[in-house]
């Protein structure tokens, strides 16, 4: 997945296939729906502060994954959507919830999931004119 210079910028299945995955398990390991465990670090510190906590977090898992994969901020945006999409869609089924809440809640770990992947290209694109 690692993008050459100049390489063809369409997006393709399987890039986005593995952003997908990637975006999906991540959403669930920073904010399991049904089993929240930021509710007893939110009891110590506040919402606000765990919030926080949980962008920073998106960011930098993201952020890593941008970098050691190289993937293309609009692949790994296309694969997130879809993982948000399906994921939605699969809490709404096995869970019912009582308001949508969770959608602003994915929502907005998505757009910090890919936030994180295009400071990652954004770096790697900096450090290669730097070295030029």
């Amino acid at each position: 997945m690692n993008a050459k210079a100049g390489a063809n910028p369409t997006v393709n299945a399987r890039t986005v296939a593995v952003s997908a995955v990637f975006a999906a398990v991540a959403g669930l390991a920073l904010w399991p729906p049904g089993g929240v465990y930021w509710t007893a670090v939110a009891a110590a510190v506040g919402e606000t502060a765990t919030l926080a906590l949980v962008v920073v977090a998106a960011l930098a898992l993201s952020g890593a994954f941008g970098a050691l994969t190289g993937v293309g901020v609009r692949a790994f945006a296309v694969g997130a959507a879809l993982a948000y999409l399906l994921g939605m869609a699969a809490i709404a089924v096995a869970i019912s919830p009582d308001s949508p809440v969770h959608l602003l809640l994915y929502g907005g770990i998505a757009v910090c999931l890919v936030a994180g992947v295009a400071v990652a290209r954004v770096r790697a694109a900096s450090a290669r004119t730097s070295n030029v």
